[in-house]
C-alpha cells in the first residue's frame, strides 16, 4: 500500500481564553495546521503520511522538522522558502470564537506549477488529501491529479469563510468533512433537523463519495451521496470540556487511517471517534499528544 499525501502546511497555534490582544490564562503554544494535525494522526497510526509544504525559514524551521519526524510524518517541503505560519486564537470552552492567520504565503505559494515541478503526487501514493485553506487552483488541481490516476481525493473544511472551495471548481471530493455551521454556510440556510442535515450533505457530497459532518458535543454524521446510508456515531464522553482545537483534523486523519487499513466504514468512524476522545483528553497537558493514538499505546489502556 502507498502512502497517503497531503498539502497544506504547519502552524505554531497560540491560544487562549479572552479576546486576542488583551488574553488570559490559561494559555497553550502548540503545533498546529490542518493539514499538519491531520498527518500527525495518520503517523502515529502507522500509515506513514506524507506532508508537502513549502520550506519554513527563520528558527522554528529545525523545529518543524523535529515535530513532524517525532509523529512519524515523512515532510517534503518544496523549495519555495517562506516563514511559519502563526494561528492566533480566543477560545470559549476551548473552542475557537475569533481568530487571525498570519502567513497566508506559505498556503498560496503551493501553486500547480509549484506542486507539479516537485513531483508533489508521487507514483506510490494512495491518497490525496487536502484542506480548504489551500488556493481553489490548487484543490481543483489536486483533485483532476486524483482522478488521473484513480486515487480518492479527501477534503477537509478548514475555515466556514471558505465554504465555497468545498467543491473547488466544481470538482467534488471521495469525501469531504465539515462541521454543521460550515454546511449550513455552504447550503445558505440554518440546518435545524437530520432530515435537513442529511440532504444538504447528500447535496454536497460528489456522486459516489461521502460527506462528514461533525455535530460537536453531538457526535458525527456519515452521509452517503446516492443512497439511504446515514451513519451517526455519538461523541465520545469526555468529562470536562477539552481544548477542542484540532479534534476535527484528528477524526478525519484517523478515520483515513481506518479506511486504509481496510476497516468498513461504520467502524472506521467509530473508531476514529475513540481515538479522537483519547486525544482531546490529553491535548493541552501531553509533551506528544498524538502519540496517545499510537496503536501499542492504545493497546496497552484498552
Amino acid at each position: 500500500m502507498g502512502s497517503p499525501v497531503l498539502v497544506g502546511t504547519v502552524t505554531l497555534d497560540l491560544l487562549h481564553e479572552g479576546p486576542i490582544g488583551a488574553g488570559r490564562p490559561p494559555v497553550v503554544l502548540r503545533w498546529g495546521g490542518v493539514m499538519g494535525n491531520t498527518a500527525c494522526a495518520l503517523g502515529m497510526r502507522g500509515v506513514d503520511p506524507v506532508l508537502v509544504t513549502v520550506t519554513y525559514t527563520g528558527e522554528l524551521a529545525a523545529a518543524v522538522s523535529a515535530h513532524l519526524a517525532a509523529n512519524r510524518v515523512r515532510w517534503a517541503p518544496l523549495p519555495v522558502s517562506l516563514p511559519l505560519p502563526l494561528f492566533h486564537a480566543e477560545l470559549v470552552d476551548g473552542s475557537v470564537k475569533h481568530k487571525v492567520f498570519i502567513g497566508d504565503e506559505a498556503l498560496s505559494a503551493l501553486t500547480p506549477a509549484e506542486l507539479e515541478a516537485g513531483s508533489a503526487v508521487p507514483a506510490d501514493a494512495s491518497v490525496v488529501v487536502a484542506g480548504t485553506d489551500a488556493e481553489e487552483e490548487t484543490l481543483a488541481w489536486l483533485a483532476d491529479v486524483a482522478a488521473a490516476r484513480g486515487l480518492p481525493f479527501w477534503l477537509l473544511s478548514a475555515d466556514p469563510t471558505e465554504v465555497g472551495k468545498l467543491r473547488p471548481n466544481g470538482r467534488g471530493a471521495d469525501l469531504v468533512a465539515l462541521n454543521l455551521p460550515e454546511l449550513s454556510g455552504w447550503a445558505g440556510r440554518a440546518l435545524t433537523g437530520r432530515a435537513d442535515i442529511v440532504a444538504a450533505a447528500r447535496e454536497l457530497a460528489a456522486p459516489g463519495g461521502r460527506c462528514l459532518v461533525t455535530l460537536g458535543a453531538e457526535g458525527a454524521l456519515l452521509v452517503r451521496a446516492d443512497d439511504a446510508e446515514v451513519t451517526f456515531q455519538p461523541a465520545p464522553p469526555i468529562e470536562h470540556p477539552p481544548l477542542a482545537v484540532g479534534a476535527g483534523d484528528v477524526l478525519f486523519g484517523c478515520l483515513l487511517a481506518a479506511r486504509l487499513d481496510g476497516v468498513d466504514w461504520a467502524t472506521a468512524l467509530e473508531r476514529a471517534s475513540i481515538l479522537t476522545g483519547t486525544f482531546l483528553r490529553g491535548v493541552a497537558s501531553d509533551r506528544f499528544p498524538y502519540h496517545a493514538l499510537d496503536s501499542a499505546v492504545v493497546a496497552r489502556s484498552s
